[in-house]
């Protein structure tokens, strides 16, 4: 008897869309696979975004998979089409244009937009802009050509990667943050600083402890007025405030959503045959045993080929995860995973500081196990730091000079630990 394959409908086009549909296929499932998306080309990763900024990367190479992976996989593509409802009764997808789409199964991959400002004056739009489309990094390509001074709204990764991306170019950068550090979600005031330090090296001013009030067009250019009064004239404003996950079309449906969509290990929701993956979904934090938004591209990759696998009727469940961050500024490699604050009474801090070379290691022990790292230069050891977080491995024989020399996975194995 031959068997029959469920009609799978993926919102969305990126990594954990592309990811669902490689494991939808890998499972031998040759049912119907739609897949809709708002923006009408194919995908592409918004983490090179910057590296097309700066000119190391031409816009063609940003993007992940050309026609060829859609054919050859058999993706039906509705490019151009925003989803703005689901009626899970009649198991449907409306689109704006009010085409209805049917659906067996479910994935709802839609990621997460940036966040704006609601100070921002009309006639000063033109001038304001966030870094998560191609179209977004158009923006800034073009003002990063002819600007003389931009203001950077936020110090978290999307505007360090972007202050890098601009570098060299004369361009005076100011850095308005209401906190008293940069990367305040994956460093300490300790590492921040040696990031600081760069950062005021290479000409960057960067203002903390202060907000924004509003943005408004001074002639040809913005202003930005602060809470402490100051006035910032702009030929750009970039804001890097972070990002909120597009649940939109979840509205008046019986998916439970919190910050994100409520995923379990399977990354279902609370519907059956509807799933959710990548920057949109709101799973358990293994560290913490909470439910948390990792918005992480590793994380979209693993949610989607997990939810992928159970869309085909497999069974896979998510493991170990929880928030990990590599990236690089200004020639200083930065590794976060797990948890970056201790809790009191929970959690013992051992470090290492080498502010000479640059070099910072902090881990953040519960017991005889590592629950969260941050790493600065001396990061070589990060995948096995990961190894041994996701498998809970007791380090007690390295306990005493891990925050100063890297750790071995061989020595790793040797212990059988």
């Amino acid at each position: 008897m031959t068997k029959k394959y469920k009609k799978h409908v993926i919102i969305g086009n990126s990594a954990a869309a592309l990811s669902a549909i490689k494991s939808i296929r890998k499972t031998g499932d040759t049912g119907q696979i739609i897949l809709i998306c708002a923006e009408s080309c194919n995908a592409y990763s918004p983490v090179l975004t910057t590296y097309y900024i700066s000119g190391s990367m031409k816009k063609s190479n940003m993007f992940l998979v050309d026609d060829r992976f859609y054919k050859r996989l058999e993706v039906n593509r509705m490019l151009g089409h925003k989803a703005v409802a689901i009626d899970s009764q009649k198991k449907e997808v409306r689109l704006e244009n009010r085409t209805k789409v049917s659906y067996d199964n479910l994935l709802i991959a839609t990621g997460a937009s940036a966040r704006t400002l609601n100070c921002v004056d009309r006639d000063a739009l033109n001038f304001v802009s966030t870094l998560r489309t191609i179209e977004d990094a158009d923006k800034i390509k073009q003002a990063g050509e002819t600007a003389g001074e931009i203001v950077f709204l936020g110090a978290g990764l999307v505007s360090l990667q972007t202050i890098k991306a601009l570098l060299g170019r004369g361009i005076k950068m100011t850095v308005v943050v209401g906190s008293n550090q940069v990367l305040s979600q994956q460093m300490d005031a300790d590492s921040a600083y040696i990031l600081q330090e760069k950062l005021e090296e290479a000409g960057v001013t960067i203002l903390f402890g202060r907000g924004v009030e509003k943005v408004v067009k001074d002639k040809r250019r913005a202003c930005v007025y602060t809470s402490l009064g100051e006035r910032l004239l702009a030929d750009m404003v970039i804001v890097g405030k972070g990002v909120t996950p597009n649940v939109e079309m979840t509205r008046n449906t019986q998916i439970k959503v919190n910050n994100g969509i409520l995923v379990d290990k399977r990354m279902q929701t609370s519907l059956e045959n509807v799933f959710a993956a990548g920057d949109v979904a709101e799973g358990e934090n293994d560290i913490t045993g909470g439910m948390e938004v990792i918005a992480t591209w590793f994380n979209a990759c693993a949610q989607g080929e997990i939810a992928g696998i159970n869309m085909a009727g497999g069974t896979a469940f998510r493991q170990g995860q929880f928030r990990e961050n590599v990236t690089t500024i200004l020639g200083l490699e930065i590794t976060s995973l797990g948890l970056s604050q201790p809790e009191e009474g929970k959690h013992e801090v051992v470090h290492s500081m080498d502010k000479k070379n640059q070099v910072y290691r902090k881990f953040i022990m519960e017991g005889t196990r590592i629950v969260g790292a941050l790493l600065l230069g001396k990061s070589r050891d990060a995948g096995v730091i990961r190894h041994c977080i996701a498998n809970r491995t007791d380090i007690t024989p390295w306990r005493e000079q891990i925050a100063r020399t890297p750790l071995n996975f061989g020595s790793l194995l040797q212990t059988g630990r």
